[in-house]
């Protein structure tokens, strides 16, 4: 290469790293907020120019002295560039450019610096496959250009100037693979069974076993048209399911209300005992068995029965979120039994939620005494399992409020009220199976806490409401 060609070249090379190393000062300094040290490129193009003017003169070999100078101080920029790369991860790079939205020649230059780096590392494919992804899946883009032919050229441009490379057979063994799980995606009419068919897992250990070859101009036009294919029709179908999910949770709202209406009716229909509204237990000889009538309505739950949430969560989640719930009863437990004596006294007091505070009345934290639930099972373990799910509501809730703008958190949160607005449904039934004629006088003194505690639940899930409200209404 001529010394005139090799300057043009350290000089394109430097307009490029400009606009990574920009953007790389910019990650870092929203990491560590402090700012990082600059990459010294104002040294690189001053070596260059006075390369260029000296050529200019035909003082070649001071022009090749200073060319050798620059090359030097470039390599220094590489190196820094490559020891600040280790500190971005491809989560951190993703995270941050969808915040700030980055110009095609940007996304560009990075796309050529990820190519030509070397020696790449497992980061650098990831980072590149979004990268890539991104660029050709731009909004306003043009779909053409996803055609497979035109795709490639596209591709092609990136290597322009970069020797060229066989493809070996094994490698091209693999993006057959990759080109089979495209066909395969549109067969998916369900979220469910797109995610349990393990698509991106599968299509992840094809990108790691490509190894080096994964740079290939022949391989990256399909990674990247798995890709879209598959962003695609993963949003359509998530999307879909949302909206189903939204659907049936409104309607398990309205559901909640129609049920406490039918509490409060059969509260007032009933002739309770004396010391019902202060949920004290009434000590009362035992009734016989053959003078209690059996609950109304749905039987109540066993303790660790979980009602079925056909389409909202995926199975194998249930147990952890109930296990979730047994927690935050298990922490209102623990609190209560610390309070000293002259707060257990007190109307009120507040247990403390992560992000805000639960008030619990008196006949609320009577529930939790070992007394109550001893004569009064049902009602007194209806009423913890309630105020376990009003403060389990009240928590997620603050937390899909903070993660809502944030691509990658607010979907936990989102489940996690789903699930527990349908267990505050089931144990509203349980509440309604409770409140019958001939009931137990001990369970029958709980039928006013009852009552209060059905109003609470479905207070608390007007508070949610929102969430799953129809976002084109």
């Amino acid at each position: 290469m001529s010394l005139e060609l090799h300057i043009g070249r350290l000089q394109k090379e430097v307009a490029q790293f400009e606009r990574v190393t920009h953007l790389t000062e910019g990650i870092l300094n929203e990491l560590m907020k402090s700012t990082p040290p600059p990459a010294d490129l104002e040294k690189v193009r001053g070596f260059l120019r006075s390369a260029s003017d000296l050529f200019k003169h035909a003082e070649h070999d001071a022009a090749q002295q200073l060319t050798g100078q620059a090359e030097e101080a470039l390599e220094q920029v590489r190196q820094w560039l490559a020891v600040a790369d280790l500190g971005i991860s491809p989560f951190i790079l993703r995270n941050y450019l969808e915040k700030n939205r980055l110009n095609g020649d940007l996304q560009a230059a990075l796309i050529r610096y990820f190519l030509t780096k070397q020696p790449h590392t497992e980061n650098d494919r990831d980072k590149l496959d979004y990268l890539l992804t991104a660029y050709f899946s731009a909004p306003g883009g043009d779909p053409a250009t996803l055609a497979r032919e035109k795709l490639r050229a596209a591709v092609g441009g990136f290597f322009a100037g970069m020797p060229r490379q066989e493809l070996g057979a094994a490698a091209e063994v693999m993006v057959h693979e990759l080109e089979s799980l495209i066909v395969r995606i549109d067969d998916f009419t369900d979220f469910d069974q797109l995610v349990h068919a393990r698509m991106v897992e599968r299509a992840r250990a094809l990108k790691i076993n490509l190894g080096e070859a994964f740079y290939h101009p022949g391989v990256l036009p399909t990674v990247v048209r798995f890709n879209v294919a598959f962003r695609r029709h993963f949003e359509k179908l998530f999307h879909a399911q949302l909206s189903a999910v939204r659907q049936a949770i409104r309607q398990q709202i309205e559901e909640a209300w129609a049920l406490a209406r039918a509490i409060e009716t059969a509260c007032e229909q009933l002739v309770l005992p004396k010391g019902a509204r202060t949920g004290v237990a009434v000590a009362d000889e035992e009734e016989r068995s053959d003078q209690v009538a059996p609950p109304v309505g749905r039987p109540l739950e066993g303790l660790d029965e979980r009602p079925p949430i056909d389409r909202l969560v995926r199975r194998g989640e249930d147990p952890q979120k109930e296990h979730e719930l047994h927690g935050i009863i298990a922490r209102i437990s623990r609190f209560l039994e610390k309070l000293p004596g002259d707060q257990m006294k007190a109307e009120k007091v507040v247990f403390p939620l992560r992000d805000a505070g639960l008030q619990l009345a008196a006949w609320e934290r009577e529930a939790f005494v070992p007394a109550a639930s001893g004569t009064a099972p049902q009602s007194a373990h209806a009423i913890q399992y309630s105020l376990g799910v009003v403060a389990w509501l009240e928590e997620e809730l603050a937390r899909y409020k903070q993660t809502r703008d944030d691509r990658y958190l607010w979907k936990t949160h989102f489940d996690l009220l789903s699930y527990a607005v349908v267990r505050a449904v089931g144990l509203l039934k349980d509440i309604r199976g409770l409140i019958r004629e001939r009931a137990p006088k001990s369970e029958a003194a709980w039928f006013g806490p009852l009552l209060q505690t059905a109003l609470r639940l479905v207070t608390t899930l007007n508070h949610v409401a929102p969430v799953f409200a129809d976002p084109s209404a």
